[in-house]
């Protein structure tokens, strides 16, 4: 098929008319250089635009090349998309910097047999579409060396050691200007680098610290790191390019805003990644069968390296005006949302919080699903905390869609992780853009945006994810810390052997309790028991069995007693209970609890216990003090008589 490309250019390709049929595409790329990833992500929603057969699903992360747990747990979200669902890959290959992520993308490849594309970096399985990396640098050098009379070069290389060979080529290329324009060896500075503009920097104030001259031109691998170097030369107070020239790579958004304009090798990203899905549908189809597809660059040549193209003032000023515009606004959103996310006392009030600030997510529809065994137990903290991967079910927790509601729990649907979403969503949505939600290594789920955002473009995305996925996790926290507190709480008020209230419970619930009766039903009861010769138990079977039988009091007094009665461990054999006027016979049915208790247990010893019981009216006056005294009193003299034979 044929198009016009952005740069102006007409290709033809040579692929004929695309068959019509549906085509569900995965794409995996990492948020690493985020104008790059910008610029990409247009490229696919103008081809999904186009081809209304084609839906895509975008998994994207903010991995480094660290190999950290935290890479990691980002890298994890290649792992979401099961592929046999899918009709191809497309992959931003040169965008995943991290080799193990990258390799494991490969692993995924060629397991599933799935027709594939890798964009400028070669993964085993794909097919390659790539601009010539090494004629791009080649060309740019030579132009130094020709146009600007440049003899003293320094490179700054890419990372050379993470498995992806466009360091590695656009060096060579650099080696191949400089061999075939007759720079001398000894005019040459090679400086390993790892792509960012801290690199550029570093490299500068070192080459300045030792008081080497400056060079002719710094050649970087790509514009972060030139980026870098003029900053620190500038800093250091020279001129670009009246003392030193300086060139990169990749023509960035920023590349056209510099001052002076960087001079650079142009890829159109989003052209690129268009021609690498269009080379994808025909290899699915059959049409395509080559391993490599080339692309084309253009040069860039500009006040950076002593030419005179530049930005025009009026673009410059729209771009600036837009940019400044957008970034008021964002963070005005952003400062909101946040405030109100760590306010948010438990998850339903968070997920609200998230559907009602959707607006700084730039996109239309947001959806967060959240793992099963998190949200299950998300004030319970039971699951593994190094947990990188999804589980078998998610759960949607934040929509902004009219055919979804929640329930109490703010659950809008169950459904298993490789639909991705559930089965309505999927199939009205064509473009879906996937993003990891963690806190350190455990994974929370995932967020999905419907469309490309401004924040995108300005790495805003990222800041965003962590206020979200750190919110969740304080919210969780504070689940945990009310629980732990009621836990702590309980144990304060309660008897650590019987489960009944003990002296703090009786300061914090015994009066309430009195009184409440005497409000609601106009009088109480008040009962003091003590168990009848524990001395003995614990003298003849020991102590452990004498703990037994007072745990088996306790249990005859709730049996007995009703669900609103205050029951308490006086002393050590001694109980307390209060209890409504409106309970008749309540030391009757104390007493038959003890006859079944003894006859339903197995213990050497025979339950028995002395009751005193005080009935007391709202009119009497009488404090629970005094009512506890007496019932003590009556109890004791109950136990007397019938240690003397009486009744």
């Amino acid at each position: 098929m044929s198009g016009i490309l952005g740069n102006g250019k007409d290709y033809d390709y040579g692929y004929g008319s695309m068959k019509m049929r549906d085509y569900r595409i995965a794409f995996f790329t990492v948020d690493w250089n985020y104008e790059l990833v910008e610029s990409t992500l247009h490229g696919l929603k103008r081809y999904v635009d186009e081809h209304e057969n084609v839906s895509l699903c975008i998994f994207d992360c903010f991995g480094k090349d660290q190999d950290n747990a935290r890479d990691r747990s980002e890298y994890a979200i290649f792992e979401l998309p099961d592929l046999s669902q899918f009709d191809g890959l497309l992959i931003q290959g040169n965008q995943i910097v991290l080799n193990r992520a990258r390799e494991g993308v490969a692993r995924k490849v060629v397991q599933s047999g799935i027709p594939a594309v890798t964009i400028d970096c070669p993964i085993e399985g794909a097919t390659l579409v790539t601009v010539d990396n090494r004629a791009a640098q080649r060309d740019l050098t030579e132009h130094l060396i020709k146009d600007h009379n440049a003899r003293r070069l320094v490179y700054l290389t890419g990372n050379l050691t993470n498995g992806c060979p466009e360091a590695q080529q656009r060096l060579d290329g650099f080696r191949d200007a400089c061999a075939a324009g007759g720079i001398p060896p000894k005019n040459i500075d090679i400086t390993s680098c790892t792509w960012r503009t801290t690199d550029g920097i570093r490299v500068v104030r070192q080459w300045l610290n030792q008081k080497r001259p400056l060079p002719d031109a710094f050649v970087c691998g790509n514009d972060e790191m030139a980026f870098g170097v003029i900053e620190a030369l500038q800093e250091a107070g020279y001129n670009v390019p009246g003392d030193v020239r300086v060139t990169g790579f990749d023509n960035v958004t920023s590349a056209e805003l510099s001052n002076p304009r960087l001079s650079t090798v142009h890829r159109d990203y989003a052209m690129l990644n268009y021609f690498a899905m269009d080379t994808l549908i025909n290899k699915i189809d059959g049409r395509e069968t080559r391993e490599m597809v080339p692309f084309e660059y253009d040069l860039v040549c500009s006040e950076s390296c002593g030419c005179s193209e530049a930005a025009m003032p009026d673009y410059i000023r729209d771009k600036y005006f837009k940019q400044t515009r957008f970034l008021k606004s964002f963070y005005i959103q952003q400062d909101q949302m946040a405030e109100e996310l760590f306010e948010a006392s438990d998850l339903l009030e968070l997920m609200d919080i998230v559907e009602k600030n959707r607006a700084v997510f730039g996109c239309d529809n947001v959806y967060l699903c959240i793992n099963d065994y998190y949200y299950d137990n998300y004030e319970k903290k039971q699951w593994c905390h190094d947990s990188e991967v999804f589980g078998e079910e998610m759960i949607l927790a934040a929509c902004d869609h009219t055919g979804f509601t929640a329930d109490e729990n703010h659950l809008y649907a169950r459904f298993p992780t490789r639909d991705l979403l559930p089965d309505s969503l999927r199939r009205e949505e064509r473009f879906l853009m996937f993003y990891p939600l963690h806190y350190n290594t455990y994974s929370i789920g995932y967020l999905v945006m419907d469309s490309i955002s401004e924040a995108a473009k300005l790495n805003l995305h990222e800041s965003i994810f962590s206020f979200l996925e750190i919110a969740i996790e304080n919210v969780r926290k504070k689940g945990l810390l009310r629980h732990f507190n009621s836990v702590l709480d309980n144990l304060y008020v309660h008897d650590s052997l019987t489960g009944l209230y003990n002296r703090f419970g009786f300061e914090r619930f015994g009066q309430l309790t009195y009184d409440r009766f005497m409000a609601s039903d106009g009088g109480a009861q008040i009962l003091f028991v003590d168990m009848d010769d524990m001395k003995g138990i614990n003298d003849r079977f020991g102590h452990e069995i004498g703990d037994a039988a007072i745990c088996a009091a306790a249990q005859a007094l709730r049996t007995a007693c009703g669900s609103q009665d205050f029951l308490m461990r006086y002393g050590g054999d001694e109980f307390l209970v209060i209890a409504s006027c409106r309970e008749t016979g309540l030391k009757a049915a104390i007493q038959r609890a003890i006859r079944e208790s003894n006859h339903a247990s197995e213990m050497p010893f025979t339950l028995s216990m002395s009751v005193g019981i005080v009935h007391a009216e709202a009119l009497d006056g009488r404090s629970l003090d005094e009512c506890i005294q007496a019932a003590d009193s009556q109890m004791y003299n109950n136990k007397k008589r019938r240690k003397t034979g009486g009744l």
